[in-house]
């Protein structure tokens, strides 16, 4: 025989809500978690590309999608002037609502979630800050900034 509790209709939906909640909150703070993590890994990819002054490295870490040839183009040339510099730090930090809107007659090719900044070890501390997106559900990439349409 149950408990008079829990034969309570009133007490079954407070559990069933108590728990949708909970299991809701589980989701969010995993998926938070997993988006967190992934873009720490494309860091530290990053950090070790540069590491290893491997420019095609820091190449494979962009989303290609939808580039064309000149833009391609003109960001190899940026990669091959900064591959070669020294890195003090890496670091993470989430989007401002500045970094959240598009340049003028710009778009990026994967909506941004993260910005991935690299300061460089040189007298005057040079740095790059670079848009990481979500491309799929596994994996962080760099955002290439397009021309809008």
């Amino acid at each position: 025989m149950r408990p008079l509790l829990l034969r309570s209709p009133w007490f079954r939906r407070v559990f069933a809500a108590a728990l949708g909640l909970s299991l809701g909150f589980l989701l969010v703070a995993v998926w938070s978690w997993w988006q967190t993590y992934t873009v720490g890994v494309l860091a530290t990819e990053l950090r070790e590309a540069f590491g290893r002054r491997d420019a095609a490295a820091i190449e494979n870490l962009f989303c290609w999608e939808g580039v064309d040839a000149a833009t391609r183009s003109r960001l190899r040339l940026v990669i091959q002037q900064e591959h070669e510099l020294p890195v003090a730090s890496v670091v993470v930090r989430p989007l401002l609502a500045f970094d959240r809107q598009s340049g003028p007659g710009l778009r990026p090719n994967l909506p941004p979630d993260a910005v991935i900044e690299v300061t460089f070890a040189t007298a005057d501390r040079l740095s790059a800050a670079y848009l990481a997106g979500r491309d799929g559900l596994f994996r962080h990439r760099l955002v290439v900034m397009l021309p809008a349409n």
